[in-house]
């Protein structure tokens, strides 16, 4: 059986970095999912601030240790994002809460947190091009829920 991955990143247009995470558990799934993200940071013009769109709605909730990385390395990547808009689902406050005071601690005004696509897509879309605001939907339709790793 082969195994699920914890998170995807890729870019495909333009900007766009796209993430989206189905489960970090530890200290260490936080510092791969940050090194698959300063990956694609490091391959952009120098210069170029990137765009990242994550998609939050496969998790249920961050332990403790995974919460406390997420905000180290948010704050890690604010210089290297123009934007980052975190979607999750809409029925997950838990979640919803975490993710807020995760966003708070990190301290970064141009990363936000939302329960629904079209929302992120538009809070994005201000400095996407039309290629890339296109993109960003694509890739936001694309989730399945039930998809990814177990919800437990």
């Amino acid at each position: 059986m082969r195994e699920r991955p914890r998170f995807t990143v890729e870019m495909h247009v333009g900007r766009l970095l796209e993430a989206r995470v189905y489960s970090l558990k530890t200290a260490q799934d936080v510092a791969e999912y940050g090194a698959a993200i300063a990956e694609h940071v490091a391959r952009a013009s120098s210069g170029t601030k990137l765009v990242l769109c994550a998609d939050h709605r496969p998790v249920m909730v961050y332990p403790p240790s995974a919460a406390d990385g997420l905000v180290a390395m948010f704050e890690r990547n604010n210089a290297a994002l123009e934007r980052a808009g975190l979607v999750l689902d809409p029925a997950n406050a838990t979640l919803l809460l975490q993710l807020e005071r995760i966003v708070r601690e990190a301290a970064y005004e141009r990363r936000k947190v939302f329960r629904d696509s079209e929302s992120v897509v538009t809070f994005l879309s201000d400095v996407l091009d039309p290629r890339e605001t296109a993109r960003a939907r694509e890739f936001l339709a694309g989730f399945v829920a039930g998809r990814g790793p177990d919800r437990r």
